[in-house]
């Protein structure tokens, strides 16, 4: 059922519709005012088919009519469905002779907002062009008499039929409309800063933001003269001014004039970090940055202290990545790179590479998902979307190949031989609307300029669906987010290495680009990463004469030991320390050096020395042994596990070697047939051993004479033992008599324990058998490992066996083993109280050794 309101709107529709159909101009007018106050009942007089009566009123000759019905459709044509309703009545041709033929400014200021608000409709927007309206608004934008009102409404009717409707675009580049209104704009700048002048220009600039986005030169061209009033309104923090600066400086054509005009410095001085248009200055200043004249000006004025400063700043790091990417523009330019030095590049490439190093220990499982949904997105195929402008928004595609920027051939910040593409760096925040996004004024006639009308409450606004938004290259989806975040990411890290690796290409020293803070962060990265341009930085790093000190002197050489790759970062870093110049400092180091320095160059030598001249120069001439085993003594020192390594390495420098032992012999004794042996023996065949603990031992008597001298004697002499079967034998062990008499039997004895073996050496020495002392000996030698040395040589020490004590020195510093297995066998020795003994015999061995050369 209807309601009161709805009956009283469509009985108020229909006398306006009886009113309209009048004679009489009073009627109409009055009926024209009433539908302009009452927009309630404006809907049900378009269902009533009010719009064709509208229309014909176009052929009236009262301006009063027209002027009302003008600013009647004005105000309905701001609504879609009146737009889509009028599509059957297509009003094109009416306005466009009316704004052709009546030259009232008010009826031209009220048709040409007439015509903005239809050409919000791409579908009117080609009707208007293909009636000729384009031609008609630019000699009413080129009439000197063309008063304020007119120009806001015919430029915001041109933006409109431009953004609506691609195919206007050759006319109005063809006729120079864009000339007319950069004419108008410059004009407008020079006068009196009213409201309407302001208004004006404000536009002005947002048409001229419209027309930038095109890729067409002849826009450029036909703007040109405006350029220098555009950085002056960006210096003034004008909205519409800095978003049209920034889409301009996407164009590489037009950067160099651009720059002339001052718009680096402009833009450097605009930036605050709490600019609500920080993202279109930092992104404008990093595409100046891609021209050699322009690089000069960032230079100059403070752009490179801005964008240091903003990258310093984790709460910005959506911009970092643009950052980077300009800052790496200036890697060819020397002064530029000491100027970013002098302000904290260093600071910056340290940040990045603790947070690459973080990114890259992510969740594998995770990274590896990432991975495989990235491959088979649309999205992987970057090299076909980067550059899309219908989806992205106009990014710079600079110069073509081969070409250079302006700028010297000779200059130090010339541009390389060509610039690469622009990378399709866009905002985090994806919600975020551009204010060129405001409500689409739609401009009116005050009573004032037109003089026409009685009325002043036009509808001032709505909300504009064609409006000029700066789209960023964000996807609406989770996924698109993240792989634009991933993408971002690996950018940045791009940029990172290249400014890191320009600064380790650097002839001169970089100050504090070999301190730990750098250092630490680069190997992580490569250690997590196995990056080989980051091996490569560090290799440079590594070979620079200038950076030996420093390294050493953070103990750098003992980190190396630790990553892949250390034998070449070693070898690179020996031939470096091992020049005249190296080994005076140091040999500086050791005798006047701090005494943190000191140890740290001491117990490094060993790791980087390998002549034996300049080892015993700054060793045993310069003390280094010394403090090396004073590190090697003190289980707590932090260089204690390295100070072992290094005796080590010494030794092996030193060419330290136990005897050698031929491991061809004492495999196969020969078995003896101790049956034959003992047919003709006329006294006892056993004899029985009885020890000093109460233990017995049986031997065969034969074989024991045969094999040694003393046997002989004692058995079968004329001493008391002869011919006895029970014989005691004094200071012998169990096993050691157990195992001298496999050895003399011929039986196997290779898995006897090395303290067996040992005690058996001394027993066949002590009974002179000589050939079995040979065999255990051997045998001895061959099974000295890293589980058994410290026992070995705690047996030399009580057995006073001096040799082989050393010996057991000598092996445990030069055998080949793994590093656990030769820190286990040193906290062996270091849990015996004779830990200070060991110290002293391995401090013989090397002094020893330096000594013999």
């Amino acid at each position: 059922m209807s309601t009161s309101s709805e009956k009283n709107d469509r009985q108020l529709s229909l006398n306006l519709i009886k009113d309209l159909k009048s004679d009489s101009k009073t009627e109409i007018c009055s009926s024209l005012t009433l539908l302009k106050r009452d927009s309630k009942c404006q809907k049900q007089f378009v269902l009533d088919g009010g719009l064709l009566l509208l229309v014909q009123l176009f052929h009236s000759d009262s301006l009063k009519i027209l002027d009302l019905l003008l600013s009647v459709l004005a105000n309905m044509c701001l609504h879609t469905y009146v737009r889509i309703e009028f599509r059957s009545r297509n009003p094109a041709s009416e306005v466009t002779n009316l704004l052709k033929n009546n030259k009232s400014q008010s009826i031209q200021c009220r048709a040409c907002r007439l015509i903005g608000n239809l050409a919000e409709c791409s579908w009117h927007a080609r009707a208007l062009c293909q009636a000729g309206v384009v031609r008609i608004i630019t000699n009413v934008l080129k009439s000197s008499k063309t008063i304020r009102r007119v120009q806001i409404t015919a430029v915001r009717a041109i933006r409109n039929i431009w953004s609506s409707t691609k195919s206007s675009r050759e006319e109005i580049l063809e006729v120079g409309t864009f000339r007319e209104i950069t004419t108008i704009f410059v004009l407008t700048n020079e006068k009196k800063e009213e409201k309407s002048n302001q208004e004006l220009i404000h536009v002005c600039l947002k048409a001229m933001l419209a027309f930038v986005q095109s890729s067409d030169p002849r826009c450029g061209s036909q703007l040109q003269e405006g350029f220098k009033c555009i950085v002056d309104h960006s210096q003034k923090k004008n909205e519409m001014a800095i978003k049209c600066l920034y889409v301009l400086s996407q164009i590489a054509e037009y950067r160099p004039s651009l720059g002339t005009l001052g718009a680096v410095e402009c833009i450097v001085s605009s930036i605050t970090e709490d600019s609500k248009f920080l993202w279109e200055l930092l992104g404008s200043l990093c595409l100046f940055c891609r021209e050699a004249i322009n690089r000069a000006r960032v230079r100059s004025s403070t752009g490179l202290e801005v964008m240091l400063g903003i990258l310093k700043r984790p709460e910005h790091d959506r911009y970092h990545p643009m950052l980077l990417h300009a800052l790496a523009q200036f890697v060819y330019d020397d002064p530029s790179i000491l100027k970013m030095i002098k302000n904290g590049l260093l600071d910056v490439l340290i940040m990045k590479l603790q947070e690459m190093t973080a990114e890259s220990t992510g969740d594998d499982a995770e990274r590896y998902v990432t991975k495989k949904r990235s491959a088979s997105s649309p999205l992987s195929h970057r090299t076909e979307t980067k550059f899309n402008r219908s989806e992205f928004g106009r990014y710079s595609l600079d110069y073509k190949q081969g070409d250079w920027s302006p700028g010297s051939a000779r200059s130090m910040c010339s541009s390389p031989p060509s610039t690469p593409p622009l990378q399709s760096f866009f905002e985090d925040d994806t919600n975020k609307t551009d204010s060129s996004a405001e409500e689409n004024y739609s401009p009116v006639c005050s009573d004032t300029e037109c003089a026409e009308n009685d009325e002043d409450d036009e509808v001032e606004s709505t909300k504009s669906c064609s409006s000029i938004i700066l789209e960023s290259a964000a996807e609406s989806n989770d996924f698109g987010d993240a792989f634009k975040m991933t993408t971002m990411r690996k950018q940045a890290d791009i940029w990172t290495l290249s400014l890191l690796s320009r600064l380790s290409h650097s002839d001169e020293p970089v100050d504090k680009l070999a301190d730990p803070a750098m250092i630490q962060p680069l190997i992580a990265y490569i250690r997590t990463t196995k990056n080989s341009r980051a091996s490569r930085i560090l290799a440079r790093i590594i070979r620079n004469r200038a950076y030996l000190v420093t390294l050493l002197k953070q103990g750098f050489i003992f980190e190396l030991q630790t990553m892949r790759g250390s034998e070449q970062y070693t070898r690179q870093l020996c031939a470096l320390a091992e020049t005249g110049c190296a080994l005076g400092e140091l040999a500086s180091i050791l005798l006047r050096g701090q005494e943190t320095h000191k140890f740290i160059i001491a117990v490094s030598i060993p790791y980087l020395i390998q002549s034996k001249d300049s080892l015993r120069i700054l060793l045993k001439t310069h003390d280094g042994l010394t403090l090396v085993f004073r590190v090697l003594a003190d289980k707590r020192h932090c260089l204690h596990v390295n100070a072992i390594h290094a005796v080590c390495r010494l030794a092996n420098a030193l060419d330290i070697r136990p005897e050698l032992v031929d491991r061809s012999q004492g495999e196969g004794v020969a078995r003896i047939d101790y049956a034959k042996n003992l047919e003709n023996h006329l006294k006892p065949a056993i004899v029985t051993f009885e020890l000093d603990d109460g233990t017995t031992i049986d031997a065969y008597r034969y074989i024991l004479c045969q094999k040694s001298e003393v046997f002989s004697a004692m058995l079968e002499g004329n001493f008391y033992e002869s011919g006895k079967r029970r014989v005691h034998l004094k200071n012998t062990s169990k096993e050691g008599l157990d195992t001298l008499l496999l050895a003399v039997n011929g039986m196997p004895y290779n898995e006897r324990n090395i303290e067996s073996l040992l005690d058996a050496v001394l027993l066949a020495d002590k009974f002179l058998m000589p050939d079995i002392l040979e065999s255990l000996i051997e045998r001895s030698l061959l099974n000295i490992n890293f589980q058994n040395i410290s026992r070995t040589w705690h047996w030399a020490r009580t057995n006073s066996c001096h040799e082989l004590r050393l010996g057991c020195i000598k092996i445990f510093l030069t055998a080949k083993s793994t590093k656990s297995e030769k820190l286990d066998a040193f906290e062996d020795f270091s849990k015996s109280e004779h830990f200070s003994l060991f110290i002293d015999d391995v401090e013989q061995v090397l002094k020893t050794g330096l000594s013999c050369h």
